[in-house]
């Protein structure tokens, strides 16, 4: 073997691919009984699939896609609509509302404003910011570092502050509902190994 790569999850399996199609022999290492890692859905409870945490899957780059023709061998994104759910106890202060988040804005000012109506109307402009905040982003993962000095790059300051200040105090200037900052911190600390105040 020239090349030994110790995890099957989908970095290894893109790892593999392409030292495979350089010619390399490679051996795929995985301890659990199916391939693909965060990318996995799996029937945890009978009846119910859950994914690993391959909602995240829209940071595989699309060159990646196209250049091992994933779709050729059924690759497709499953959309998470609504991408968030979170209940209350309804014996508790919230009396058992819920927080629904998707891709319907009106909805999700009405899921907001049941908590906060100031919230529901700061969100827009929270996901116009992450909005602007990906546009300034997406470039930098397939080619090579902007320059400064151009325009479009005034969100830098507040993007360096988004990747370094704990969630909870940028969370806390845009929100003031616990359940939407709560719903809201669990993506911003996903892979961070960080609690939302670190």
């Amino acid at each position: 073997r020239d090349v030994i790569i110790i995890g099957g999850g989908h970095n290894g399996l893109v790892s593999a691919a392409y030292l495979a199609r350089r010619g390399l022999d490679v051996c795929v290492l995985e301890r659990r009984h199916l391939v693909g890692g965060a990318a996995v859905t799996e029937e945890m409870v009978p009846g119910f699939k859950f994914s690993r945490a391959s909602y995240l899957a829209g940071l595989l780059r699309p060159q990646i896609i196209e250049d091992l023709q994933l779709a050729k061998y059924g690759f497709k994104y499953l959309p998470r609509d609504p991408s968030s759910f979170t209940p209350t106890h309804t014996d508790g202060p919230l009396g058992g509302k819920y927080l629904m988040l998707g891709s319907d804005g009106q909805k999700n000012w009405e899921s907001i404003a049941q908590f906060s109506r100031k919230d529901a109307d700061a969100y827009e402009k929270y996901e116009e910011f992450l909005g602007q905040v990906r546009e300034v982003v997406t470039p930098l993962l397939d080619g090579p570092p902007p320059n400064p000095f151009e325009g479009g790059y005034h969100v830098l300051v507040p993007f360096y502050e988004l990747l370094t200040a704990p969630a909870s105090h940028i969370l806390d200037r845009w929100f003031e509902s616990e359940i939407l900052k709560a719903t809201l911190a669990t993506d911003a600390v996903i892979g961070a190994m960080a609690a939302p105040s670190q």
